[in-house]
């Protein structure tokens, strides 16, 4: 969770791009996700941020069967990189690092904690309406001959329909750049 942070921090205060955007920690803004690109050659970092409602269709702790079942499964998908984007071949790109936090982490500490205390007053279909969920999940390559990479080909609105719009915020050598894309996009140049 460290390496997330220092990705996000990379991009509001390197880039200087988040206030001009006008998009900070903790937009929360159903069907759009965030993807940032960091390439410092021979590294290459990508964080994606998302509301999990864009991923799975909720943003409570799992409760049914169903809803276990989907978590585990986007666990599972996030946690292999190549499901979420296509590095060029010829840049000799291999994941060194990945790392997906879970949202939930406090709801599970907060219901451990006064599981005993309120156990009459609490019912599984009962959460806040207004509790946001994100998920964030970070992947970290090493690129043999990084002047290859010069596309990214994102499959990612494709496997998850929730997301409308990908906004992508890049810090490279040649400077930082913001890209929009829409639903149909699954290709971005890199510069």
């Amino acid at each position: 969770m460290r390496q997330i942070r220092k990705t996000y921090l990379l991009l509001a205060l390197g880039t200087g791009l988040l206030p001009q955007t006008g998009m900070t920690a903790g937009v929360h803004q159903h069907g759009v996700a965030q993807l940032d690109v960091v390439i410092e050659p021979p590294a290459l970092t990508l964080a994606l941020h998302s509301p999990l409602a864009n991923l799975v269709g909720f943003e409570h702790p799992p409760v049914t069967a169903e809803e276990q079942a989907l978590w585990a499964d986007l666990q599972q998908q996030m946690q292999q990189p190549g499901l979420q984007l296509v590095l060029p071949q010829a840049a000799g790109c291999s994941v060194q690092h990945s790392e997906m936090n879970n949202p939930f982490a406090s709801h599970t500490e907060h219901t451990h904690e006064h599981e005993h205390e309120h156990e009459h007053e609490h019912n599984d279909e009962h959460h806040d309406d207004h509790d946001h969920a994100d998920l964030t999940v970070e992947y970290r390559f090493h690129c043999v001959q990084p002047k290859h990479l010069t596309q990214l080909e994102l499959p990612l609105m494709q496997n998850y329909p929730g997301i409308e719009k990908l906004e992508v915020r890049m810090l490279t050598p040649s400077g930082q750049h913001l890209h929009i894309l829409q639903t149909s996009e699954q290709q971005l140049t890199l510069p």
